[in-house]
């Protein structure tokens, strides 16, 4: 009885893995914002093609990077659907204009609190964290 569920087990092992790809089309190039969008493919990702369009992200078409792959929910729901359905994510990221003006905004002491990255398409507030003998900055994007 427990021999039968070893080869069950090496099946669901074999097909768990998870993979990635990843495009980089200029190394140099300052990231900008990450779009991402679910594509789909069948049977274990075996059949299906997509086309995508990167100026549906990128208007101006400067791409940093692109990413394909799965992920832990694109594997659940392939899981689920035994590899009939296996979804596929893609990350674009888009090349951030160069003439970016960080500004930082400081307390009496001259230690950080806020940081906002300003360009002629977006400004992004960020998140200012001490840690260690620095400052950490984080950006979540806000609109201009």
């Amino acid at each position: 009885m427990r021999t039968g569920w070893l080869p069950l087990l090496a099946a669901l092992a074999a097909t768990a893995g998870c993979y990635k790809a990843t495009f980089i089309r200029d190394p140099q190039a300052i990231r900008g914002v990450e779009h991402d969008q679910w594509t789909n493919f069948f049977v274990f990702g075996l059949v299906g093609e997509q086309n995508l369009d990167v100026h549906q992200f990128c208007p101006d078409g400067r791409v940093a990077e692109v990413q394909t792959g799965a992920n832990f929910l694109t594997g659940i729901v392939s899981l689920f659907t035994i590899g009939i359905y296996t979804p596929r994510k893609v990350y674009v990221t888009c090349a951030a204009d160069r003439s970016a003006l960080l500004e930082l905004d400081a307390d009496p002491r001259g230690r950080p609190v806020a940081a906002r990255l300003r360009s002629a398409a977006a400004v992004v507030e960020g998140q200012v964290r001490v840690e260690g003998r620095g400052w950490r900055i984080t950006f979540a994007e806000v609109s201009p």
